[in-house]
């Protein structure tokens, strides 16, 4: 019982905590701002709270999926895996922490491995934390999972990109008819800002 509670209120807290910070972020990116140290403090602890329900749901098999074990855990190592070699690689590419958190806007990293993806250092968190609830067989780790993955896509399209789009303009818009689709709708929008 003790484990459930501990849980609602990881997860009440990354809501609330989830409010704020997105809020925030959103502030900084209509003033073409940077991260501030204590922004990207409060975006690390509202990812701890929920990435901690994912690990427990997985270790202690909240809503067991019935899956052979050794296929799941297996398959779920092997995702795991892909995702630790796929998110440092998003991070090596920035070639700088204050650039990787956003902190350091003075470029656009277009190399490496965003040559195939805009978003490759949450793709990575995503598979790591994908394997995690598949090796653990939880479906509870796995909804919380693809809660992740929404909300961060959500971040991406309503968020990042139309910062991005506003902060590089033309070379954002080229990179991004380069690079896999996200959203349909802000490439329609690169295309009305950009000239004819």
């Amino acid at each position: 019982m003790r484990l459930y509670i501990g849980l609602g209120v990881s997860i009440g807290i990354w809501i609330v905590l989830g409010i704020y910070v997105f809020s925030e972020i959103k502030k900084t990116y209509n003033k073409k701002g940077i991260f501030t140290n204590r922004l990207l403090n409060f975006w690390y602890v509202l990812w701890a709270f929920h990435h901690i329900p994912v690990v427990l749901a997985s270790l202690f098999g909240i809503w067991l999926i019935p899956v052979n074990r050794t296929l799941a855990l297996t398959g779920g190592l092997i995702i795991f895996t892909v995702g630790v070699v796929i998110l440092p690689m998003g991070m090596i590419e920035f070639r700088s922490l204050r650039r990787s958190t956003g902190q350091d806007i003075s470029k656009l990293i277009t190399t490496g491995i965003y040559r195939w993806s805009r978003n490759p250092q949450f793709i990575g968190w995503f598979l790591m934390l994908l394997g995690i609830s598949i090796a653990g067989r939880s479906g509870f780790a796995l909804a919380l999972t693809i809660v992740f993955i929404a909300v961060l896509h959500l971040y991406t399209i309503r968020l990042a990109e139309p910062y991005l789009e506003n902060l590089y303009g033309e070379e954002y818009c080229r990179y991004k008819s380069n690079t896999p689709k996200i959203h349909r709708d802000t490439e329609r929008l690169c295309l009305r800002i950009s000239p004819a």
